[in-house]
């Protein structure tokens, strides 16, 4: 039996609970930027914070796509991205959660994961 590995979160201000509720039952470390910094920390202080803490940032905030989050500044930044609607965050993380896990085993953290999670895709990046 292949043991999942347990992965790092830190999920932003506008990632709903039930995202974070559903990791924690995945047996994931999770903690709420809420609960460690400021609710409106910029986006940078937020990336930091999750690459320092060797931490995978998860989002709804489209900012992240931005091109000053492609700087080597930047480059150890992983994330979890979602466009689908909120309330549909648990479940499409629920449908796409082995693949995720089956990714951060065979290249985290050496590799810094990048996932994009929409309504009707998943995208990982390297």
């Amino acid at each position: 039996m292949v043991r999942r590995p347990v992965i790092a979160f830190l999920t932003d201000v506008n990632v709903p609970d039930s995202v974070g509720d559903f990791l924690k039952e995945r047996g994931h470390d999770v903690e709420r930027v809420r609960d460690v910094m400021p609710a409106d920390s910029p986006d940078p202080v937020v990336a930091e914070a999750a690459m320092q803490a060797g931490r995978v940032l998860v989002s709804w905030d489209r900012d992240f796509n931005q091109q000053r989050f492609k700087k080597p500044r930047f480059a150890s930044l992983s994330r979890i991205g979602f466009s689908c609607p909120e309330p549909l965050g648990a479940i499409r993380l629920a449908v796409v959660i082995s693949l995720v896990e089956f990714h951060a085993a065979a290249t985290w953290p050496a590799k810094p994961l990048c996932i994009l999670i929409g309504g009707d895709k998943i995208q990982f990046r390297t």
